[in-house]
């Protein structure tokens, strides 16, 4: 859908670090942009494989302290799930919010 769109290819995968070290990987990145796009489903907060031995609100907390983390680098964050994902139009849009323009 972004290739379509004519969204620059973003970075897969791009590890993300400050002070205190790594932050971890994001999904999505568009360093020209400053974004960071973070695409997830809730299996990553349910699902037993996916908790590994953690209760879903310690993965929300960690998952929250991350995006603080990120943010405070100065990147500006996106998430969208399989709704989005598989809407053309409100991907876009979101990307769009978040200052990536085609």
């Amino acid at each position: 859908m972004m290739i379509l769109a004519g969204v620059s290819k973003p970075e897969l995968q791009a590890a993300h670090r400050d002070a205190q070290g790594l932050i971890g990987y994001s999904d999505f990145h568009w360093p020209e942009y400053g974004v960071v796009g973070e695409f997830d489903g809730w299996a990553k907060y349910s699902r037993g494989e996916y908790l590994a031995g953690r209760s879903p609100e310690d993965v929300l907390k960690a998952e929250k302290i991350r995006e603080d983390r990120l943010r405070a680098t100065g990147l500006t964050l996106v998430r969208w799930m399989w709704p989005e994902a598989k809407d053309g139009a409100e991907l876009l849009l979101k990307l769009h919010n978040a200052g990536i323009r085609p």
